[in-house]
Order: structure tokens, then C-alpha cells, then sequence
């Protein structure tokens, strides 16, 4: 009995300790990079070139029948596993994802309808693209200036954030605080990169590193 008082008091507490600490898992939320940056490209030319497009309804289904998504991301570890949701076809059900976002439908919308303004903004480098996927200021703006560079800013961080749940929910994963915050940064640095490379020659874009440069 003594023993057995002595192992309740000392070892037992350290070997719950152990066994919560072991219990933590540390889940991975797989972001396809590429297929995100295509599936932005893919967004803005339906929704800012072509005219407006009307958020979708209902649950995107999968050639197999399941509207749940590619069951590969579960695993972030087996996601190139074959699947009936092909790589190169992946930004595409992202893009169905976001589609039946009315909020981001419409930033887009708001996006298209201010390209000339903002184009005009990048065309004299009063602005660049910084590597946060937002406007920036270069030299002092206008009042009518600065009022466009922040609705921008504003509808692009809608686009972000939206694609930022949108991955959540394709990893079948909730959309909550820490979620949000470690996926977003990737969806920000992807809308970024797209913005790098769209830029015309002579527009101001800010590399990943910081530096600033002129788009040849």
C-alpha cells in the first residue's frame, strides 16, 4: 500500500504529463502553392475581364460524386497520391470554392471597375505592388488618390481572405483563428507573386525579400 501511495504522489502526475504532451498533434494544412496563384489568375480573368459572373450555389461536386473535396488532403503528407481531383485541375476547384463567395465575387467586381484608376496610379509610380499582395504609396497622393488606393487594398484583402478559407475548408479543416492566421500569409504571398508577374514594365513591385525594384 505504501508502494503504491508513493507511485500515485511521484510517477503517476509525470506519466500523465507524458501522455497529454505525446497526445498534441501538430496538423499540417497542405497549400498547392501553384494551383492557388493559377486559381487568382483564373478568378480575375471571369470576374474583372469577362464582365460579372454570379456566385455559384450549392456544393461543387467531384467526378466521383463526393462534394467533399480531394480526400488527399487530409494527409498533407500523401496529397500527390492519385486522386479523382488531378493536380492540374485543382485550381479549378478553388476557383468553383470561391465562386460561392458573394463577398469576394464582388470585390472582384469593385477590383474591375477600378483597373483604369489604379493603372494610372501604378503608371506614374505613385504606388507599387508591395509584397504583402497590397497597394503602397510612393510619393504623397490626392485625396481622390489615396481613396482608391485604399478601396483597392480593401477588396484585395476580402480576395485573400477568401481564398485563405477556401484552402481551410479543402484541407476539410474549421475555419477558426488559428487556422486563418497560418494560412493566410501563404495566400497573401501568392496573390503577391501574381502581382509581380502581371505588372507591367516600368511599375514599382517589392520582391519577396523587401527590395523594391522597377518591373523590366
Amino acid at each position: 500500500m505504501k508502494n503504491f501511495k508513493t507511485f500515485t504522489r511521484t510517477i503517476l502526475p509525470f506519466m500523465i504529463v507524458f501522455f497529454f504532451s505525446c497526445a498534441v498533434i501538430t496538423v499540417n494544412i497542405y497549400f498547392p502553392a501553384r494551383e492557388v496563384e493559377k486559381a487568382y489568375e483564373n478568378l480575375e480573368d471571369q470576374l474583372m475581364k469577362k464582365g460579372p459572373a454570379q456566385p455559384q450555389k450549392g456544393p461543387s461536386k467531384s467526378p466521383s460524386g463526393d462534394s467533399s473535396g480531394p480526400q488527399s488532403l487530409l494527409n498533407p503528407s500523401t496529397w500527390f497520391v492519385q486522386t479523382a481531383y488531378a493536380e492540374d485541375s485543382l485550381y479549378k476547384q478553388i476557383s468553383r470554392h470561391i465562386m460561392k463567395m458573394p463577398e469576394v465575387v464582388n470585390a472582384y467586381r469593385r477590383m474591375g471597375k477600378r483597373l483604369q484608376t489604379i493603372n494610372q496610379l501604378r503608371n506614374k509610380r505613385l504606388v507599387g505592388e508591395s509584397n504583402s499582395g497590397l497597394l503602397s504609396p510612393l510619393k504623397r497622393l490626392n485625396r481622390n488618390q489615396a481613396l482608391a488606393m485604399k478601396d483597392e487594398n480593401h477588396d484585395r484583402s476580402i480576395v485573400i481572405l477568401g481564398m485563405t478559407k477556401a484552402i481551410i475548408e479543402i484541407n476539410h479543416l474549421k475555419i477558426n483563428k488559428k487556422n486563418l492566421d497560418k494560412v493566410y500569409p501563404k495566400a497573401a504571398a501568392q496573390f503577391a507573386e501574381l502581382r509581380r508577374r502581371r505588372a507591367k514594365p516600368g511599375w514599382k513591385i517589392q520582391l519577396a525579400d523587401g527590395k523594391w525594384v522597377v518591373k523590366r
